[in-house]
């Protein structure tokens, strides 16, 4: 499955399990910035294994994540992004 199609998911799950159960819809920036958090998770979690917690890579990666984050949170989409980052945890 492409990289695309799993944020996807991601962000489907998000909406599905909600307490309406009901889908919601997002604006374009919105989704933009949802699927940029799910793909750096996902990177950080692939780079966790290979490179050292002080690398600059790493550093980036985790400047990116917090970056996004608060960009999801301007936007209003704040608490979907803290269940991205909860079930992506929880994957680990």
């Amino acid at each position: 499955m492409p990289p695309s199609d799993q944020n996807k998911e991601a962000l489907l799950g998000l909406t599905a399990g909600g307490p309406s159960n009901s889908l919601k819809s997002y604006a374009p920036t919105q989704l933009f910035f949802l699927m940029r958090l799910s793909y750096l998770q996902r990177q950080r979690r692939e780079c966790a294994n290979v490179l050292d917690g002080n690398d600059y890579r790493m550093r980036l990666l985790h400047k990116a994540l917090y970056s996004t984050f608060q960009d999801c949170v301007n936007e209003g989409v704040g608490e979907e992004a803290k269940l991205l980052i909860g079930q992506q945890q929880q994957a680990n």
